[in-house]
């Protein structure tokens, strides 16, 4: 597992100012597209779209906090609230002061934004 830990600086106020915005990206020579998202519900990033494959190892994201999705893929239903998992390529803890990493792996969409950037916002996987 390869990931980037960071606080402060440039990085925190360029994800803030495309956050805030709700810029959508999309990254050079990829057909395809990412968008930050606000999570709404406690949620953490999982090595595939499971419970039973077990978290990335970064904190869990609070209400408020934000992760930066490629794409989405189907795994998993939780509590019958469906079986949408965002591919998660960035996570920003405000809870944390603003901590940033880049874990890669997947979280439930539904406790997200109940699904919605799988509507459009983003591809699937």
């Amino acid at each position: 597992m390869r990931g980037t830990f960071r606080r402060g600086g440039a990085a925190i106020a360029a994800v803030a100012a495309l956050s805030a915005g709700g810029l959508v990206l999309a990254t050079a020579g990829s057909a395809s597209a990412s968008s930050w998202l606000t999570v709404q519900t406690g949620a953490a990033v999982f090595k595939e779209p499971n419970l039973a494959a077990g978290t990335v190892g970064v904190p869990d994201l609070w209400s408020g906090d934000l992760l930066l999705a490629d794409c989405w893929s189907t795994g998993q239903n939780l509590n019958n609230r469906g079986n949408i998992w965002y591919h998660t390529i960035d996570e920003r803890y405000l809870h944390l002061g603003g901590l940033e990493t880049t874990v890669t792996g997947w979280t439930y969409a539904p406790y997200v934004d109940g699904s919605a950037a799988a509507n459009g916002s983003i591809p699937h996987c």
